[in-house]
């Protein structure tokens, strides 16, 4: 049993459960009752709280029960797929809930159980998401080894895990204080000091990794004993760039190895966010990072238009060839580099620079407004490649935008607003279906095609929510909301598999009935099946708008999908609290 404290029109039945291909693992669908997908973890009063009963018709009865009980606490009916309880105000302490939906030709069914609690995002995902980023920590980490050569195992120049981690301690300083610590550093520094450590040197950009560490923790003045566990995570991070900066993306990147703009702009974040965390860091540390960032911040690019932003410099769907997750450079599908990721970077350093009292403080400012301008003038929407295309990164692009209008309106580019707008409507009009699912485009792509997209599902809902926060007009807010938790709740559940992201939900997710059927091969690249809350896979097109059966597709992991999942989580939590653009000047 779960308890809140424990860590477009329907289609015809055949097409929409076609019994022709046998399942690739576990039991077949039964099509000849309701099918009922729901978060499987839970929702939170307030929020938009949705299923997808996908083969049930217009006007099906649903109610929400209690888990062990028949009580009807509410009542609805299905329209165009999809059940609506948003209204329901369960009691404090009321347990398990499911949904029974019966009428029509199919049978009765109910869905597995989930939880209605106020602050059950915290409760539930904050804890997981934060272990998962101790335990892909390279060499330190679950497993001595450093897939890539960053920071993180299967970590890249782009994978935003320091910033995410500065947005989520500012989401609750109070709360992450009160998170267990479990990072011991002096513990890890003993473990990589010790002549008999054996580092497992088998994996892409290993050259240099050890040196490197052992650097980190001979160089650089380490945290606060008792320092939170997010705040050594961030130390961790830019102190193991600051003794290492130069890094390649092993999986077909031309730009190869340098100190990449994108590693730069994860300082800023730590740097206009110190006084929250001068607590438990050394000053030393903070004067590395100031330095290292500032000397190097114009020369890596960041001022400038990042030459991979343009669309012709983008891949065709068709160019990614068959189901290899290696082919071509993958370029924007990887998610390398988000159009306008340098927005918010600048105009963080632009107020480091003024409280530094630096009399450069105006060229990161007109860098940020030229980077939006270039962004409102060039980038489509309607090209799916230039949204959802971007993978996990897109919250990169959207936010920033967001960030500018809010934080600097007079500064603002003509049009911001409405670009941003612009980017909503396309987004719900490609969200029209009984999965409140944002398609890649409304032709033949339900997902990213070949690729796995978990990370778009993990940052999405931090995209609608910030563009809720401008656009103006009151049914495209709510409508964003709504897609925004759909993705949420597509991650645990509401998908066509009718199964959670997690392959091994029992390290993270105690409440996930059913976690993503397959799973990746164990003890290879960035080895995610030893990580805590690590988030596998999703459906892809193949199975979409409803073949449960369909093909599989990458079955593992990524720690990238992990920083966009802690950004949405902290862009939940400064929703619920009416706070925006989250960085007083």
């Amino acid at each position: 049993m779960k308890t809140f404290f424990t860590s477009a029109l329907l289609l015809g039945l055949a097409v929409l459960c076609p019994a022709a291909e046998k399942a690739v693992t576990g039991a077949p669908v039964d099509c000849t009752i309701h099918q009922i997908a729901v978060n499987q973890v839970g929702y939170e009063p307030g929020w938009p709280m949705r299923f997808t009963a996908p083969l049930s018709p217009d006007g099906s009865r649903f109610e929400v029960r209690p888990a062990k009980g028949t009580a009807a606490l509410f009542r609805g009916t299905i329209q165009k797929g999809v059940g609506d309880f948003s209204a329901f105000r369960p009691p404090a302490g009321s347990g398990d809930f499911v949904i029974a939906v019966s009428g029509g030709s199919l049978k009765p069914g109910v869905s597995d159980p989930f939880l209605i609690a106020p602050n059950l995002f915290r409760a539930k995902f904050w804890q997981p998401a934060v272990d998962f980023l101790i335990d892909v920590r390279s060499v330190v980490g679950t497993h001595p080894s450093a897939f890539g050569g960053c920071p993180w195992r299967d970590g890249t120049y782009y994978d935003f895990v320091v910033p995410s981690l500065v947005l989520f301690n500012q989401a609750d300083p109070a709360v992450v204080a009160t998170m267990p610590r479990q990072i011991d550093w002096e513990a890890d520094k003993a473990k990589v000091m010790d002549p008999a450590f054996k580092f497992d040197a088998k994996n892409p950009c290993s050259d240099g990794v050890m040196e490197a560490v052992r650097k980190y923790y001979t160089e650089i003045e380490p945290p606060k004993a008792d320092a939170p566990d997010v705040s050594k995570l961030i130390h961790w991070g830019l102190g193991y760039y600051l003794v290492n900066p130069a890094t390649k993306d092993p999986s077909s990147d031309p730009d190869g190895r340098r100190i990449h703009s994108q590693t730069l702009e994860q300082f800023a974040y730590l740097l206009a966010y110190w006084p929250a965390f001068e607590k438990w860091l050394p000053k030393s540390f903070y004067e590395k990072c100031r330095d290292f960032a500032f000397a190097n911040w114009e020369k890596s690019g960041c001022l400038g238009i990042d030459k991979w932003w343009a669309a012709d410099t983008y891949m065709l769907p068709e160019q990614l060839g068959d189901k290899s997750q290696w082919g071509g450079k993958m370029h924007p599908f990887k998610g390398r580099h988000a159009p306008g990721h340098s927005i918010v970077p600048n105009l963080l350093m632009h107020e480091v620079a003024k409280r530094e009292g630096r009399p450069d403080a105006g060229i990161y400012l007109k860098a940020a407004v030229a980077q939006a301008d270039w962004v409102i003038k060039n980038v489509d929407w309607n090209d799916p490649r230039t949204t959802k295309g971007q993978r996990m990164s897109e919250h990169r692009t959207i936010p920033n935008l967001v960030w500018l209008l809010q934080r600097y309106p007079n500064d603002a580019p003509p049009g911001l607003r409405e670009k941003i707008t612009e980017w909503a409507k396309v987004a719900v009009a490609r969200s029209d279906n009984f999965w409140d699912f944002r398609r890649y485009d409304l032709d033949k792509h339900w997902t990213i095609p070949t690729l796995n997209e978990t990370g778009n599902l993990a940052g999405f809902p931090a995209c609608a929510l910030s563009a809720s926060w401008v656009v103006q007009d009151k049914a495209l807010k709510q409508r964003l909301r709504e897609i925004g938790i759909a993705h949420l709740d597509n991650l645990f559940g509401r998908n066509p598999r009718l199964a959670a992201a997690p392959h091994h939900p029992e390290m993270g997710f105690p409440d996930v009935e059913r976690g993503w059927p397959v799973g990746h091969k164990n003890n290879t690249c960035a080895r995610l099946e030893l990580c805590r809350g690590s988030l596998s896979s999703s459906p892809g097109t193949e199975m979409y708008p409803f073949n449960p059966e369909g093909e599989f597709r990458h079955r593992e992991g990524w720690v990238n999908y992990g920083a966009a999942w802690c950004v949405t989580l902290s862009y939940l939590a400064f929703d619920s609290a009416a706070v925006t653009a989250p960085l007083p000047k």
